[in-house]
């Protein structure tokens, strides 16, 4: 008796360790570039601080928790099963999210992940290694793979070099020599990246995550996503430009999410 008392409780224990085959999470993950008080510049790509605090607040007084996405690809699915996150991520490096990004994620205890094109550090207009590490280690900001040269590319060339095979590890190279140099300058290990223009091939993502060690990548597909803890393709993000209203923004997601049942 005492012996099948035991095996009745081991398998409980095992059980409540286990993933349920249907466990997922509601991610919205929104893009954005540039964020600027400047309204002669707002456009598809900049958007003001006053919208960017204005998303956050409402997103989290709707329920969603930030995360960055180095957490979401190593969350345990048992504990965020039924959440709704908000991943906030930003392209390119400009030195306002140093200015005014930073400043509003610490003041709404929210997460962001910043990617960074290595080659454009320290430039006018963009983040500083210091900047970058300082970041890096607030507990707010994960920094992120945003390539090099291959950024340089004009999108239209981009599918040819992706699909040839003597350009293939050139591609892989890039994203290595990138995140080298991110890891030099924060001291911590890159994880994560976004392709250049959103533009990729799985196989090359494949490489990525297999070669280099990559634990999760993002696309620019205009979606949300219906997270089961799969990051073996590129997650789909919502590109955040200054048009549309916090609400709108909103509703859009949660669209998305009801047709994707």
């Amino acid at each position: 008796m005492k012996k099948i008392i035991s095996i009745f409780v081991m398998f409980i224990v095992l059980a409540s360790g286990m993933v349920s085959a249907s466990a997922a999470a509601n991610v919205a993950a929104l893009m954005y570039h540039n964020v600027t008080s400047d309204s002669s510049r707002w456009g598809d790509y900049t958007v003001s601080p006053e919208q960017l605090d204005a998303d956050i607040r409402y997103f989290k007084e709707c329920g969603y928790i930030t995360m960055t996405a180095t957490e979401l690809a190593n969350a345990n699915m048992n504990d965020i099963d039924g959440q709704k996150i908000l991943l906030l991520t930003f392209d390119d490096g400009y030195s306002s999210f140093y200015s005014e990004v930073y400043p509003i994620l610490k003041r709404n205890n929210a997460k962001g992940t910043m990617y960074l094109i290595g080659s454009y550090i320290n430039r006018y207009g963009y983040l500083t290694e210091e900047e970058t590490y300082e970041m890096a280690h607030s507990g707010y900001v994960e920094i992120g793979n945003h390539t090099d040269s291959i950024h340089h590319t004009p999108v239209e060339l981009l599918q040819g070099i992706y699909n040839n095979s003597n350009s293939f590890y050139d591609v892989i190279e890039d994203v290595r020599r990138n995140g080298a140099r991110l890891e030099k300058i924060t001291e911590i290990p890159i994880t994560s990246m976004s392709w250049p223009y959103g533009y990729y091939t799985e196989a090359l993502d494949s490489a990525v995550k297999s070669q280099l060690g990559y634990r999760i990548s993002f696309s620019t597909e205009y979606n949300v996503n219906l997270f089961n803890g799969d990051t073996y393709i590129p997650l789909k993000r919502m590109n955040r430009e200054a048009s549309a209203s916090t609400q709108e923004v909103f509703d859009r997601a949660n669209s998305k999410f009801s047709a994707a049942l």
